[in-house]
């Protein structure tokens, strides 16, 4: 019974050593070593793909480093190789005291680019704030704007804290605010039309977001334009010819907002009126597929980046008006009372 004791009494003292140890471990005490790591991962998946494309989508991200008070004590620049950043990327902030922290991220695929296209808000005081971090199209272009805009993703961190015992780790999700649209304007009949006498344009107030990533009223909404608008034939065997004439343009917009307007409108310059003037929200929703249904609608508005848009007209000349409309792969056929 003794010997049986002393066996129970080393073995329990056995277990203490090896529970200690692994606690200094976990507590990550590196006296003669490196520091306990304190990284930041970045992920996109916020897509309607749901798959992570930052290591090979982003190319440039800038961290803004906060205290717990919202003032603004440093930042962190990364721009990737060739290639993207990869699947093992960190950003490494070891040399952060113990604190608590929140980081704002901004990031984009073209840093060149993007200082052209985007400023930051004033910054009114002399210690910037969280708050003060919101960023925007460009004043040159936020009334009228026809910029290619560089895609522009948005993270937000609250309450990172680091102990300086042990490893703190975080990720950081981003969401890409710069939705695109390649519409196609044609004749049912397949004639010719002319870039110089249609126009497109998408009317929102969306060319400020904050720093959480919603969206700052303006003065006055941004009327975005064609950065590029052209005359093309697309092949269509009902046609006698095998083609159609189509106008193909491209526009962008920066985030869209599920409860705010936003106008779709295509107009005969020649003739100075409106063809049609679009709830561009509501046929959105409208025209989304089945399996995103259920989706709430600002999360699929968030997700998708890029609609195709078709528009086919009728009529004859000064009474033209719209017979149906695709997006993506949804198709609307309209009654001339219906728009």
């Amino acid at each position: 019974m003794k010997a049986m004791n002393r066996y129970i009494r080393k073995t329990a003292r056995l277990m203490l050593c090896l529970l200690t140890s692994a606690a200094t471990l976990a507590s990550c005490i590196y006296e003669d070593e490196v520091p306990c790591p304190v990284e930041l991962r970045f992920v996109y998946d916020y897509n309607m793909e749901f798959a992570d494309a930052f290591p090979h989508r982003v190319r440039d991200l800038q961290l803004y480093i906060f205290g717990q008070d919202g003032t603004l004590l440093d930042t962190r620049r990364a721009t990737a190789p060739d290639g993207g950043f990869g699947e093992t990327y960190r950003m490494n902030l070891q040399d952060l005291p113990a604190g608590t922290y929140t980081f704002l991220a901004w990031a984009t695929d073209n840093a060149e680019a993007a200082t052209k296209a985007y400023a930051f808000e004033p910054i009114t005081t002399t210690r910037a704030a969280l708050a003060d971090l919101g960023l925007g199209i460009h004043p040159d272009a936020a009334e009228y704007c026809d910029l290619t805009l560089p895609d522009l993703w948005h993270g937000l961190l609250r309450d990172f804290t680091i102990t300086g015992q042990e490893p703190a780790q975080a990720t950081i999700h981003l969401v890409q605010d710069v939705k695109r649209f390649r519409v196609m304007l044609q004749r049912a009949d397949g004639q010719r039309l002319a870039t110089a006498d249609y126009a497109f344009s998408i009317t929102a107030d969306n060319a400020r977001l904050d720093y959480d990533n919603s969206i700052l009223p303006s003065n006055a909404p941004t009327i975005y334009t064609p950065y590029s608008l052209e005359e093309a034939n697309v092949a269509n065997g009902r046609t006698t010819t095998g083609s159609l004439h189509a106008l193909v343009g491209e526009l962008n917009t920066l985030r869209l907002d599920a409860t705010a307007p936003a106008r779709f409108r295509v107009s005969h310059t020649a003739e100075g009126r409106d063809l049609f003037d679009l709830d561009l929200i509501h046929y959105l929703e409208l025209m989304r597929l089945d399996r995103h249904a259920d989706m709430p609608l600002q999360e699929y508005l968030d997700r998708e980046n890029t609609w195709n848009v078709i528009f086919v007209i009728g009529g004859d000349a000064g009474s033209e008006h719209l017979l149906s409309i695709q997006i993506n792969q949804w198709i609307m056929v309209f009654n001339e009372t219906e728009l």
